[in-house]
């Protein structure tokens, strides 16, 4: 329990990112803190600082691109045209 940091990367090949958002349970929608930009074909770091208290917890991830669209929630296979879906975890924090 207390303060740690969520973290991860998130890739929009030939589109880059432009945020990443964090949900924690079903509580709402925060933006995370992105790393340096290499460019729209380089993996983009992210990182969530998040007050976590005991328990079974949900985290869930989506990001947009710099179009503007959204990742759909919905998953796909990488063929043909690549994976989607937002990623989610179960952590249990002590």
């Amino acid at each position: 329990a207390g303060r740690v940091a969520v973290a991860g990367v998130a890739w929009a090949q030939h589109r880059g990112i432009q945020k990443v958002e964090v949900r924690v349970d079903d509580n709402a929608w925060q933006e995370a803190k992105l790393g340096p930009d290499a460019g729209i074909d380089y993996w983009r770091q992210w990182y969530l600082p998040w007050d976590a208290l005991p328990g079974r917890h949900q985290l869930t991830v989506r990001a947009t691109d710099l179009n503007g669209d959204v990742q759909p929630e919905q998953k796909a296979t990488p063929f043909p045209k690549g994976a989607t879906g937002w990623h989610s975890i179960v952590v249990i924090v002590e």
